[in-house]
């Protein structure tokens, strides 16, 4: 360092700062109590400061949480949104905002979320799950039926996706057969 002197004067003032800091919030117990209404919120402040962005996103995960199960699924999007901003490796984020923008009807957004945790995690069951589901609602079905054998292969205990999205799928596939079927008799030539 050049200048050694200014780095042990701001290192002194620093300390100086830090010393008042910790009178402050170090008074008596009577004293806290009378002033509690304007130190409670600076020491709040203070610790989400502190907060990484670990835990940051998993304290906004879980009000996302929280709201989505009370049915306010924009409020939850933009709780989960933010996490993502603090932690965008995530998939269990991105899946949890497929699942509402499913419920919320919006099928293309819904189908990237569920890419990008794919992507994020291909061996996770309940990705692949989520990613199939939201190809459904776009009418993907055979794009669909292929995530939830994925999903199956990787989680074969998974009943829900065996006895449910496949067997539904499945149905649906034989639905298209016979429409596509009834529509080439209609529209065929005599």
């Amino acid at each position: 360092n050049y200048f050694p002197m200014f780095s042990s004067i701001k290192w002194k003032k620093s300390k100086s700062t830090l010393q008042k800091a910790a009178e402050v919030f170090s008074q008596d117990d009577d004293e806290e109590e009378e002033e509690e209404d304007w130190l409670v919120p600076i020491k709040r402040k203070k610790l989400a400061m502190l907060e990484d962005n670990e835990t940051a996103s998993k304290r906004l995960e879980e009000q996302g949480i929280v709201l989505a199960e009370n049915g306010r699924y924009w409020e939850a999007l933009k709780y989960w949104n933010e996490a993502l901003s603090l932690t965008p490796e995530s998939s269990k984020l991105y899946e949890m905002k497929s699942q509402v923008l499913l419920e919320l009807g919006e099928l293309f957004p819904a189908v990237e979320s569920a890419e990008k945790a794919v992507s994020l995690d291909v061996t996770w069951a309940v990705a692949r799950q989520m990613l199939g589901r939201a190809q459904l609602g776009l009418g993907e079905i055979e794009m669909a039926l292929q995530n939830f054998q994925k999903a199956l292969h990787l989680d074969p205990s998974n009943d829900e996706v065996r006895y449910d999205d496949i067997s539904w799928t499945m149905e649906l596939i034989k639905k298209k057969k016979t429409l596509t079927s009834n529509e080439t008799l209609i529209h065929a030539p005599d």
